[in-house]
């Protein structure tokens, strides 16, 4: 530790002759007035012998107050260090740079900073006669680089808190700092990471490529994304996102690199058994179509089975009572004839054969034409489009023509029908098959809504929805359906009154000139006891065959 020299003791001249190598030079004087550093010239006793005015700004005193007299007097903080270096310089003959002094105004509460150059000023005769100082002022310095630093342990502070493995690297793509995260996964210390290469964590198989990809990010300075495997302490390897990002000066100069590494392991283990799951979603919704496809096809199956045995069912009884007629007309035709050739034909066993000759004949009419109706029924099944003509006409007025037909058959019973129709509701379809629709609806009402006669109303309402379309509603408060028999209302023969001559075809028939036919849409609606309700919506112009 330099010890205070004593003031006689460190003067080599005297006043005056420090006055005239010094004090009064005008080139000096110019220099220290214009320079914008704080500049003072100190004797070796540590008086000022000369100082500028930015000096006086920095320490807060004037001119005045500072030539003449010490450093101990004027700034007393800074006297002991000081007194040192000049004594140091005193006897070394060596400068003294970049000294960092801290210091405080006496009217400011706040620090200020500077950094001093200490040199010596030798006289004619070589002999160290006194100090020249340059103090420039720091704090604004200091205090960016406090607030850089603060910067700095905020971002590191951040970056050890992310679930992310974090690192920086220089513009050559040096990594110097990982984020504690990294330490964890890795297993490795701060204080041993120097001897690791980072890269030796990448999956071995694809070292190389992400080597080069590397080298050409840092070659073009553009951001880089890819997916790596990095192994862990526990010598697994897991797949993470990695991103690097060039930061740059206001210059446009790459100076650091900052990167990331997010673990989506997790997230790929999830797409694969989404992918999985897919699959295998996939196979059963396949599974679940062929199965579908092998019930539909067992369903139509199943369905021809019952259009047999309804034909079969149907056509057998009067076919079958045509056959017996037939059969029996025919042995007694035998008889008759052998009685002829005997000769032994009477008047009463010719008037008998007679009568039993017309019996046959007419029950054989009667079954062979209901025979006939149920072909042509079955026939209706198909719905032959080319058998009904296409015309324009007034669904209202088609609707009254029909149901006047079937109006007769209400007399003996206790029903009634009520109609009611939008005017001038002119359709470009087919009537034959509309007037069927409203054929078969009246007759499965009358027959299943109303049994034994039971007293109940039927509705026809039809009117305009829009300018391209009509909706027709058919209605009864009979007997209604439960679930099961609406479920199967409109399948080919179903029906619950095969034992009284039901088909089971009214309404499937309806159902599909409806669709097939007209072009339309049906649905139906029904509770026992509470009726039912067919809804229709037709087009105007029906679909062209």
């Amino acid at each position: 530790m330099l010890q205070r020299p004593d003031r006689d003791a460190g003067k080599r001249t005297s006043s005056e002759d420090l006055d005239a190598t010094f004090i009064g030079q005008p080139a000096l004087q110019l220099v220290y007035d214009t320079a914008p550093i704080g500049l003072a010239f100190l004797s070796p006793d540590c008086r000022y012998l000369q100082i500028n005015q930015r000096l006086t700004e920095i320490c807060g005193i004037s001119v005045a107050d500072h030539l003449g007299r010490t450093v101990r007097d004027c700034v007393p903080a800074l006297a002991d260090s000081v007194e040192q270096i000049v004594k140091s310089i005193m006897e070394t003959g060596e400068p003294v740079t970049g000294i960092e002094v801290e210091g405080q105004r006496p009217d400011q509460k706040e620090k200020r900073f500077w950094i001093t150059y200490w040199h010596p000023f030798r006289g004619p005769n070589g002999d160290i006669v006194g100090i020249n100082v340059a103090a420039e002022e720091i704090t604004e310095r200091k205090r960016t680089q406090a607030a850089l630093q603060a910067s700095e342990r905020q971002f590191h502070s951040l970056a050890d808190a992310i679930p992310q493995l974090a690192w920086m690297a220089s513009p050559d793509g040096q990594v110097f700092w990982f984020n504690d995260r990294w330490y964890q996964y890795t297993g490795w210390t701060p204080d041993n990471i120097g001897s690791h290469d980072w890269q030796a964590l990448i999956l071995p198989a694809s070292q190389a490529d992400i080597r080069a990809r590397w080298t050409r990010t840092l070659e073009t300075g553009l951001p880089l994304e890819l997916e790596l495997s990095l192994r862990g302490r526990d010598s697994q390897y897991r797949t993470f996102l990695t991103r690097a990002i060039p930061l740059r000066d206001a210059n446009g100069t790459v100076y650091r690199w900052i990167g990331t590494h997010v673990d989506i392991s997790e997230r790929e283990r999830n797409e694969r058994e989404v992918r999985a799951a897919k699959a295998a979603a996939e196979a059963a919704l396949q599974h679940l179509r062929e199965t579908q496809h092998s019930l539909i096809e067992a369903e139509k199956l199943a369905a021809l089975g019952r259009l047999v045995a309804g034909v079969a069912h149907e056509i057998n009884s009067p076919v079958g009572a045509s056959l017996t007629v037939a059969s029996t007309l025919e042995q007694k035709s035998i008889e008759f004839r052998k009685e002829m050739e005997r000769g032994e034909l009477r008047r009463s066993t010719l008037n008998s054969f007679l009568r039993a000759t017309q019996d046959a004949c007419s029950q054989l009419v009667t079954n062979l034409n209901r025979a006939g109706e149920l072909i042509q029924s079955f026939k209706q099944v198909a719905t032959d489009r080319s058998e009904s003509e296409r015309r324009s006409f007034d669904a209202g007025e088609l609707i009254g023509q029909v149901l006047m037909s079937l109006r007769p058959g209400l007399r003996s019973r206790t029903q009634s029908l009520d109609v009611a129709c939008e005017p001038a509701l002119v359709m470009d379809s087919y009537p034959g098959p509309l007037g069927q629709v409203i054929t078969n609806l009246f007759q499965n009402s009358v027959m299943h809504a109303f049994p034994a006669g039971e007293a109940g109303t039927m509705t026809i309402r039809a009117w305009r929805t829009d300018g391209e379309t009509i909706a027709m509603t058919f209605a009864d408060n009979g007997r209604g359906m439960n679930p099961v028999i609406r479920r199967q209302a409109l399948d080919p023969f179903f029906t619950t009154r095969r034992d009284e001559g039901c088909t089971g075809l009214g309404l499937h028939i309806v159902h599909n000139i409806i669709i097939n036919r007209l072009g339309g849409t049906l649905s139906l609606d029904s509770e026992p006891g509470a009726g039912t309700t067919v809804e229709i919506t037709l087009p105007l112009v029906a679909p062209r065959a």
